[in-house]
């Protein structure tokens, strides 16, 4: 890079190192260290909150998806849309949990089943959090070095040292020091300027591509692709693989049972001021989410039409030859498709390495002077807040949710602070480990959904059914878990270079013989580990319950509430009104009436556009029988071609996001100060209860 480009990373991290060192002097609880005092506003929660959950794994992600599906995973997602905002808007889980006042979600547990419970939960979601973080190291440290183009060993006093061992020592290190800072307080104020920052670092990149790579250059590559593998028309991408219209679907409904059960932001969960501040944040993230998914998608699309357009022959081929170095020495059988291409990612004899390195390598040869600088600013800054999140997360589970129920003698404020640091300090060192040692045999979204998979498969149950259901009994949540949990870890195996020993093992069982790959991809797998933990979850509890549970105790409500109130019944014609089911309650001020209503109508009307637009493509779908085929092919326009859905594209993945972002821009950058300042000025002042420290009183 130029020198141009270090100074524009170097900047806004030294700015960010120099806030986190500021935030030192107000942690004086646990409940500060841990959940940053329970006084964060909105707009800080929806800043912070964000920058976190986009991580610099997160991003390469989202690049293997868009590499693979174009713009067509886009439109089939719009159908998820309205379901997970109506989610958030009405506060699912997150509401009621935020009522418990419970400060990680294994409190809870113990809250509502037992401390045995708690404990084992605590244990799986330690173990399962540790697994899924594991591989954001080397994910991280491989994107730096052939983003920058770095070799793999270098010399140091005399000792051939791998680069990728270096930069995760050296990037984990800081990450922890800012957690050991002051924890979730640091997290919050850091997170949000990242999240600030990064937010206009969008906007920048998606304006300068379009002087990179024309649309006209996009659409050709976009549209040019063998038959049933569009990336541009969804009703022509039935061949694509993995990253169709079911994993949106498993996705979705993955995403809707798990609501807190990933607790990879716990520290973020139970930060806010009130239930309704929490879910406020919630709903304005969907808006600031507009800026990152523009930036992404347009980075996206530009590398796939920069290594596969023949017009850009010439300039991919440096990159295209980088990209074919890699791992080369693992494959075992001649590759005759060119790099990059469909038929490429879709051979399983191309290294996964390969494939997850394509976006890096291409970017570090597309972006220009500046460009580039902001760019892996970007991806610093949220590698720093994903990173830490996680390490936050995982190490205050470990000592909150194991460690604390097993001690008879309650620790003191310090010495369970300090026990804290040193649980993040090592699940830095195990993912350093883990990262040099295990070889990743699957895209990054299928790793997370089945590690996840090992504790939110049955923990979905266990808190929805919790939190909803007077009927949901100890033994069924313990039934949930085991079997969510099994499930998930065969599936770990299943999908792993171990297969071939199970095949090797298991065939004799089978006439026929066994695939070399299992059948089930990580999302897939994730699902049905779900769906089964739920009916576990259903029959034990109608078989077990003897005696309704008190839900009114726990969410101190009615007689338990500060302000006892009774209110009667709503009638289902109320239930049926708008405003009832966006759950608009006193909190809600006129402001927040608009921006809930707007992000959920909107997404709407987003949802409406794509069902007119199938209904007039509807002769591009498979035939429906004789009679409804010769009606449809007579009376029925010409489905679009890549001129229709190139105007579908601009307007509503490209145009519309890029006003929500420049206005969005301004208007979390005022809120998240605003809120940056009342929530020290909250630090500063407020009275600590030493007592509330995650320990649940007889």
């Amino acid at each position: 890079m130029h020198l141009i480009d270090w100074i524009l990373v170097a900047a806004p991290l030294l700015f960010v190192f120099a806030v986190a060192a500021y935030t030192h002097r107000y942690v004086r609880s646990v409940a500060d260290f841990v959940s940053a005092g329970r006084c964060a506003g909105r707009y800080l929660l929806a800043n912070a909150r964000g920058e976190s959950d986009s991580g610099l794994s997160n991003t390469m992600s989202k690049f293997e998806v868009i590499l693979i599906s174009g713009f067509v995973l886009n439109f089939w997602e719009k159908i998820s849309v309205p379901v997970i905002l109506l989610v958030g808007i009405t506060g699912f889980v997150v509401y009621r949990f935020r009522e418990t006042r419970a400060l990680t979600l294994a409190q809870f547990f113990e809250q509502r089943y037992s401390r045995n419970f708690r404990l084992y939960m605590g244990v799986l979601a330690f173990i399962s959090g540790i697994l899924n973080y594991g591989i954001f190291p080397a994910i991280s440290a491989r994107f730096f070095i052939y983003f920058l183009h770095l070799p793999e060993y270098v010399n140091l006093w005399g000792l051939s040292l791998s680069t990728m061992a270096l930069i995760m020592f050296g990037y984990l290190t800081c990450t922890v020091i800012m957690v050991l800072v002051g924890g979730q307080v640091t997290l919050m104020v850091t997170d949000c300027f990242e999240g600030i920052l990064s937010h206009l670092i969008y906007i920048v990149i998606a304006i300068s591509v379009f002087f990179i790579i024309t649309w006209k250059e996009i659409v050709e590559v976009m549209a040019g692709t063998a038959p049933g593998k569009s990336m541009i028309n969804p009703f022509e991408s039935s061949g694509v693989e993995d990253f169709n219209i079911w994993f949106v679907i498993m996705s979705m409904l993955i995403t809707i049972y798990t609501t807190m059960a990933l607790q990879n932001k716990q520290g973020f969960n139970s930060a806010a001021r009130t239930p309704h501040e929490s879910r406020m944040g919630h709903v304005l993230g969907n808006w600031r989410n507009y800026a990152r998914l523009l930036m992404i998608l347009l980075l996206g699309i530009c590398v796939s039409t920069f290594i596969r357009h023949p017009d850009l022959k010439a300039e991919a081929a440096p990159a295209k030859e980088l990209i074919s170095q890699i791992r080369a020495n693992e494959v075992k059988v001649p590759i005759h498709e060119e790099v990059g291409s469909q038929e490429w990612f879709e051979n399983k004899n191309v290294p996964q390495l390969q494939k997850q390195m394509t976006a890096p390598v291409a970017l570090s040869y597309l972006l220009p002077i500046g460009v580039k600088g902001l760019f892996c600013a970007m991806m610093v800054m949220g590698l720093l807040a994903g990173d830490s999140g996680h390490m936050h997360s995982w190490g205050s589970i470990l000592v909150q949710d194991v460690i604390l129920p097993l001690k008879k003698k309650p620790m003191s404020t310090m010495q369970q602070i300090w026990a804290i640091r040193v649980a993040v300090i090592g699940v830095a060192a195990f993912a350093f480990m883990f990262s040099l040692l295990w070889q990743q045999m699957q895209y990054i979204a299928f790793w997370w959904a089945i590690t996840g998979g090992v504790f939110t498969g049955g923990a979905g149950a266990a808190i929805i059914g919790g939190l909803y259901w007077r009927r949901g009994t100890t033994a069924a949540a313990w039934s949930a878990a085991i079997t969510g949990s099994a499930l998930a870890v065969a599936g770990i195996f299943c999908n792993s270079v171990y297969w071939k020993d199970i095949v090797r093992i298991i065939q004799p069982l089978f006439t026929n013989k066994l695939p070399a790959k299992f059948w089930l991809n990580g999302t897939q797998i994730a699902f049905f580990a779900a769906a089964i933990a739920v009916a576990v979850y259903i029959i034990v509890s109608w078989l077990t319950c003897r005696q309704k549970y008190d839900l009114d105790k726990l969410l101190r409500r009615g007689i338990y509430s500060s302000e006892a109130e009774s209110k009667p019944p709503m009638r289902w014609r109320e239930r049926l009104k708008v405003q009832n089911i966006l759950k608009f309650d006193s909190n809600f001020t006129f402001s927040d009436k608009l921006v809930s209503a707007g992000i959920f109508w909107w997404s709407i009307i987003l949802l409406l556009v794509n069902i007119i637009v199938s209904i007039i493509n509807l002769r591009a779908w498979y035939p429906l029988g004789a009679w409804g085929s010769r009606f449809i092919y007579a009376n029925w326009p010409e489905p679009w071609g890549a001129h229709g859905w190139s105007h579908y594209w601009m307007v509503t993945a490209i145009a519309f996001p890029f006003i929500i972002a420049l206005a969005t821009l301004v208007w979390f950058s005022i809120g998240g100060i605003k809120d940056t300042i009342e929530f020290f000025g909250a630090l500063r002042t407020m009275k600590r209860n030493s007592s509330d420290d995650g320990r649940v009183e007889e």
